[in-house]
């Protein structure tokens, strides 16, 4: 059986990521918005095993009538379900912004295609169909 071999044409690669960074470029503080965002929910996983384990530690450590350890067990709780909480809510909040960010990009892009098509001459707006016009806008 013969395998394909994967077609990666690296000049389309970088005219497409040329392309959309040069998007990227017009809203830098939404990039950076989504970037310091990732982070924070990131740590906030990272650091769900320390408290999970300092749970466990506070159960273990005496027994369940002590107020010391029940103490210690709700705080490791509560910061178990703080983290919890707001990592999710920062993804939420990631989320809602890629989705701003490529909508404002979509629509820009398709703004300045409309544009560039607008430009050209009633000659060949008068040669050309609409139908093919637009498959080769959308495309």
């Amino acid at each position: 059986m013969a395998r394909k071999k994967p077609d990666f044409r690296g000049q389309a690669y970088k005219d497409v990521l040329g392309f959309t960074f040069r998007h990227w470029r017009r809203q830098p503080w939404r990039i950076a918005l989504i970037a310091t965002l990732v982070l924070l929910s990131a740590l906030a996983d990272v650091l769900t095993p320390l408290f999970a384990g300092r749970l466990v530690d506070a159960i273990a450590s005496g027994p369940a009538g002590e107020a010391a350890s029940r103490g210690a067990a709700l705080a490791a709780f509560g910061s178990l379900a703080a983290l919890g909480i707001s990592a999710t809510v920062l993804r939420q909040f990631v989320f809602h912004n890629i989705i701003s960010m490529t909508l404002t990009m979509m629509s820009r892009i398709a703004g300045a295609t409309f544009h560039r098509v607008q430009r050209l001459s009633t000659d060949w707006h008068a040669n050309s169909f609409a139908g093919s016009t637009v498959r080769k806008i959308t495309r």
